[in-house]
């Protein structure tokens, strides 16, 4: 008999601070368009204080182990661990300068899991944990992994250059799920990806001193968003969802009456609109996190998946979709029947 995947658990990990629009350093910024908030829709976010011991590293352990325990499994039960960050600098608790080995090998390390855990990193931006959702399936699906850890954690505020708007769009934390092996009809039933090859300047991580500094003493990493960014998403980025999605569940052999909700990674409240609109679904179809939380990049989609089973919108026996777009520009869809998650 062939053997299905199934997500089993999700869990989430979230800093103490919360940072509205109006409190420092968002509150400090220069220059901040007047229709910016409006535009982006984004209401505030939380922030890691180094000062409480909170980092990248230390919520992804967080939402791992919650994970686990929700799946009712011990750390010896996972097999493999598939970890997605864009905070490729910064990530470790120990070490913030440190990139490599990844998240994942912190994972395993930090966890104590067994010496014949594998480890793998992922890394497609804002649409990282779908692919490793993927990956994690597909292994159990063929029998080589029985217990998959998929882990994703982002602190885009420690990218994040204060002197630019662009820092109001980003927050933090981590989510995390467990994928094993389906009991009953649980499983991912079909999926569709597509990349378009263009654009790649719009937004990205760089090496540059703040905005207005030209010390090159200060030169590290930040998140830049180019000044014409927004409008130049706009003529493609709302559109290809939709098309992802339609065609992911045109391969299940299903309607889109059949969908029960769908779960998008969360760039602004605006294309969360605009892509319902283009699938032809009602905001009650769709849950919204990015207004309070802004995004989370990669943990956008776990954050939003764990809020939806926690307000009702996702229940046992429910057929959902999984769909978002990624920087570089990669666009993807996953239909999956909903087992029974524990959170």
């Amino acid at each position: 008999m062939k053997i299905k995947s199934a997500i089993k658990s999700v869990a989430i990990s979230i800093p103490q601070k919360y940072c509205d629009n109006n409190t420092p350093p968002f509150s400090e910024i220069p220059n901040v368009p007047k229709n910016w908030e409006r535009l982006w829709g984004i209401k505030g976010r939380y922030m890691i204080d180094a000062a409480l011991g909170e980092s990248c590293s230390v919520l992804a352990k967080d939402a791992s182990l919650k994970a686990i325990d929700k799946a009712g499994l011990a750390v010896k039960d996972i097999d493999l661990i598939i970890a997605t960050s864009c905070t490729i600098t910064g990530w470790s608790d120990k070490n913030p300068e440190r990139i490599f080995p990844g998240l994942s090998d912190y994972l395993k390390t930090e966890l104590q899991c067994s010496n014949a855990t594998m480890t793998l990193e992922v890394n497609q931006t804002c649409i990282s944990f779908m692919v490793a959702l993927q990956i994690a399936s597909d292994y159990v699906e063929a029998g080589m992994y029985k217990n998959v850890l998929v882990c994703s954690s982002e602190t885009f505020t420690i990218l994040a250059d204060f002197r630019s708007s662009s820092s109001t769009l980003f927050g933090d934390g981590s989510g995390a799920v467990v994928v094993g092996q389906s009991e009953n009809k649980g499983s991912m039933l079909a999926a569709y990806y597509k990349s378009i090859p263009m654009h790649n300047e719009i937004a990205t991580l760089q090496w540059r001193p703040p905005l207005g500094n030209t010390n090159k003493e200060e030169i590290r990493p930040y998140f830049t968003l180019e000044e014409n960014g927004p409008a130049l998403m706009q003529t493609f980025v709302p559109q290809n969802v939709p098309v992802v999605a339609l065609k992911a569940i045109e391969r299940a052999n299903l309607s889109l009456e059949d969908i029960d909700h769908f779960v998008f990674h969360q760039p602004s409240p605006l294309l969360l609109k605009m892509w319902a609109m283009g699938i032809g679904i009602k905001s009650d179809k769709y849950t919204n996190t990015v207004e309070k939380y802004s995004c989370l990049s990669s943990a956008s989609t776990p954050l939003t998946l764990y809020t939806a089973l926690k307000n009702g919108k996702i229940s046992p026996n429910n057929t959902i979709v999984i769909a978002g777009a990624s920087i570089g520009w990669g666009f993807g869809a996953q239909v999956w029947n909903i087992e029974n998650i524990n959170f």
